[in-house]
Formats: structure tokens, sequence, C-alpha cells
């Protein structure tokens, strides 16, 4: 598989999501949590927010450079 780089200075103010299957979202760049249960996480990406729905759903970490949601994820959605 050939994966597609882009330096991080070519995109100021935009965040980074990583899926790991269906079980987890690694999202660089965030700009902190809006929403969280066990159903929902919205973050804010910037000008916009993305939030994930599922079950199960647990913020595993949250640092200065990312956060990571574990579960079963069943959607994302990308918000204004």
């Amino acid at each position: 598989m050939r994966m597609f780089e882009i330096p991080p200075e070519m995109t100021p103010g935009f965040s980074r999501i990583e899926l790991k299957s269906n079980r987890e979202a690694v999202v660089e760049n965030c700009g902190g949590v809006l929403e969280y249960s066990d159903e929902a996480v919205r973050v804010k990406t910037g000008k916009t927010a993305v939030r994930f729905t599922g079950r199960n759903l647990k913020i595993r970490s949250l640092t200065a450079d990312a956060l990571v949601v574990e579960g079963f994820l069943t959607g994302i959605e990308f918000l204004q």
C-alpha cells in the first residue's frame, strides 16, 4: 500500500484524522472537546468540528498534539 504524506506546513489550521478500523480514531491538531458521552464525541478541528458516533466511546488520550477516541465507531460527521 502506498501512503501519501503531506507536510504539516502545507496544511496550516487543518486537522488530520487517522482511523484504525472502526475501533479507534486519532485526531491530530485537535482544538478541544465540545461534546463527550459514551455515544458521541465532538471535537473542534480548526474552523469546523468533527463528531464521532458509536457505542461505548471513550477518550483514551488527550494531549496538546492529539486526541484518541476508542469504542465501536458507527459514524463520522463533519460539521460547520
